[in-house]
């Protein structure tokens, strides 16, 4: 039976995680989020059911290295004690850090119609930065703690995002994250307009930072849910739960179209 583990918490006897998490509310959104949908899945391998999660909602993705807040509590799960242990890694990791930077809007954006034209090029440069030189240092953490043995080059997958919609939705019926700073910025309030705007900042993030990483030969995978959800009217409700997080529905989607294909081929499911 699968388990997503929270830091601190004490395995069962014989169910040592095979996976180490590090990552945003897309791993620890309550109730439904990607990776206790992923180790519940029935074509997960019971040898790859069990997670330990590391993160916070709400963490900057630079909080897990350097001296971030989160870095030691990362360095006590990669420390030999533990990382003997791992077989894989997930790391999720930049919505927040998007929220942060203000989503790299203009600070006015009034009587802008291309929305291209909403994207303030040094806010965006910025975060870009701050997001490749985070990951990458990531990434290095966990290589370093197997220098050792450089045979044991174990698959780092990176969850890609798919496009919101920034309707104002939040957690728990409170406000959400994207429509605040579009409001702010005084975006065009058409809906289109806004998934438009939504779909650039998504797709440089892509483009920028994860295909970067993205290096099959050298195990790290970036796992592009682009396009997975629908968006459209009537229909996306039933796959967002807000601007930011997906539903049950929604996280099994993306699970079952552009995780487990690719899980497959390093012998995770079946």
């Amino acid at each position: 039976m699968g388990r997503v583990y929270a830091p601190g918490e004490h395995y069962e006897p014989s169910e040592f995680p095979s996976a180490l998490a590090i990552g945003d509310s897309w791993f620890w959104y309550p109730n439904n989020n990607i990776l206790g949908t992923l180790t519940r899945h029935k074509l997960v391998s019971a040898d790859h059911s069990r997670v330990q999660n590391l993160g916070y909602n709400g963490a900057l993705l630079q909080d897990y290295v350097g001296a971030g807040r989160h870095a030691r509590t990362v360095e006590h799960y990669l420390s030999p004690n533990f990382s003997r242990g791992w077989s894989e890694f997930y790391i999720s990791g930049a919505g927040n850090d998007v929220v942060a930077y203000g989503l790299a809007l203009k600070p006015n954006c009034v009587g802008i119609t291309d929305p291209e034209k909403c994207i303030h090029e040094g806010r965006m440069n910025d975060l870009l930065r701050s997001l490749s030189t985070s990951l990458g240092s990531l990434i290095h953490n966990i290589r370093w703690a197997y220098r050792k043995d450089p045979d044991a080059k174990h698959p780092i997958f990176l969850n890609g995002y798919d496009y919101p919609v920034p309707d104002g939705r939040g957690f728990a019926g409170g406000k959400g994250w994207l429509a605040p700073a579009m409001n702010q910025a005084g975006v065009e309030r058409d809906v289109e307009f806004r998934k438009h705007v939504a779909r650039v900042v998504i797709d440089q993030i892509a483009d920028d930072v994860f295909k970067a990483f993205h290096s099959p030969a050298n195990m790290v995978i970036y796992l592009d849910s682009r396009g997975t959800l629908p968006t459209t009217p009537l229909e996306y409700e039933k796959y967002w739960a807000n601007e930011m997080h997906p539903t049950n529905l929604g996280f099994k989607t993306i699970i079952e179209e552009n995780w487990l294909p690719t899980l497959k081929k390093y012998g995770i499911a079946n």
